[in-house]
């Protein structure tokens, strides 16, 4: 083990240590789903860890491209850009604004970190109601550490997730509220419009035969996405993806689909809520329609991305909830007795699958030491 996975772990056992005291002694607030919110140490410190030392890489997945281009910027020559109401602007206007302070991008990094893993850290502390263990989900299903890549899109979803309380709200008028979010997410990566018919979707009744339908629907085209290929470069055209059909991602194999496993697994969580769907309907109400909802959408996500894994990058901004998800239909079963083998069960079986199949810190680098 190096240096910096040292650190790493060390990060993650403190985090989780210090999610769990937090646990055992909380807040006298309560979340949405009526569970206990922890102590508020237990969301600042691991904030703070994972937000810290995910700003001080220097490499880590296209974080170098981003590097790259920051200093083949000429702060001499180099004219400010201007801040102006657009998808995606307000990364040049942040990248050009640090740039015009310092020749190096650590500045930059460290920003767009913290906007990606702190928000999120507090969406699974104030929602989660087994936190020690959303944090450690945090980690194992890969969201931390695919935040090192793909700097705009995980601040994006950042700033979304912390219009969380009305997206799960029952007022209509709170939809304007979550309007807000996506605008600002907007700001930093195009993409984030995609949450705008999410929203919509969601708030149906989970479990419907409309859900299956959605889902063999996805299988589908799936199977048949080499029919559909030119309609859908056409799409990709006028959006932040059109690199992507230019070079040849799609029509000549430069890039291949998701690990078939990573579907395997988000299976797993679904069928233990589809499993006890009315108890967890009647202990937690429309809400938990809107969660699951919201997992489905992602699950659907990453079967499409079985054929390129570009369509994983939409699964960003949701599944930050399957995390949440997940610590409610391992913790919180009609069973104890059931959920007390889960919940080791549960751990071992992502630590596996995060060391052999998703995308660890095995390769991260700093400056700093």
């Amino acid at each position: 083990m190096n240096y910096y996975m040292m650190w790493f772990a060390g990060i993650v056992t403190g985090s989780f240590l210090i999610a769990f005291f937090a646990r055992l002694m909380p807040s006298r607030r309560l979340n949405p789903f009526a569970e206990p919110v922890p102590n508020i140490f237990g969301f600042l410190l691991p904030a703070a860890a994972f937000g810290i030392f995910s700003g001080l890489r220097n490499n880590m997945g296209d974080t170098f491209f981003y590097v790259y281009s920051y200093r083949l910027l000429d702060k001499e020559t180099m004219d400010p850009v201007p801040f102006r109401i657009s998808g995606g602007i307000m990364y040049p206007f942040l990248q050009s604004w640090c740039r015009m302070r310092s020749d190096e991008p650590h500045e930059l990094i460290m920003i767009t970190a913290l906007i990606a893993c702190v928000p999120i850290v507090y969406v699974i502390y104030k929602y989660s109601c087994s936190y020690e263990l959303g944090i450690a989900l945090y980690v194992l299903t890969g969201y931390y550490s695919f935040s090192m890549n793909g700097i705009r899109q995980y601040a994006a979803a950042g700033i979304l997730i912390m219009g969380t309380k009305y997206l799960l709200s029952d007022k209509k008028t709170d939809f304007f509220k979550f309007l807000l979010f996506v605008f600002g997410a907007w700001l930093f990566h195009t993409s984030a419009l995609i949450m705008i018919p999410i929203y919509f979707v969601v708030r149906r009744k989970a479990w419907t035969p409309t859900t299956f339908l959605f889902l063999l629907g996805t299988v589908f085209v799936t199977l048949i996405f080499n029919q559909l290929l030119p309609a859908f470069l056409d799409i990709l055209e006028d959006t932040e993806y059109s690199r992507y059909a230019e070079n040849g991602w799609f029509t000549e194999g430069v890039e291949q689909g998701s690990n078939i496993i990573r579907v395997a697994v988000l299976i797993v969580p679904l069928t233990l809520a589809y499993l006890e769907r009315e108890y967890y309907r009647m202990r937690y109400g429309r809400r938990w329609d809107i969660l699951v909802n919201l997992a489905i959408i992602n699950l659907a996500f990453y079967i499409l991305s079985l054929y390129n894994w570009i369509f994983a990058r939409f699964a960003i901004y949701t599944s930050n909830y399957v995390i949440i998800m997940m610590t409610y239909v391992i913790t919180r079963g009609r069973d104890p007795g059931k959920q007390r083998i889960l919940y080791p069960a549960s751990i071992l079986m992502y630590v596996f699958y995060f060391y052999n199949v998703q995308y660890s810190v095995i390769g991260y680098a700093s400056d700093l030491f």
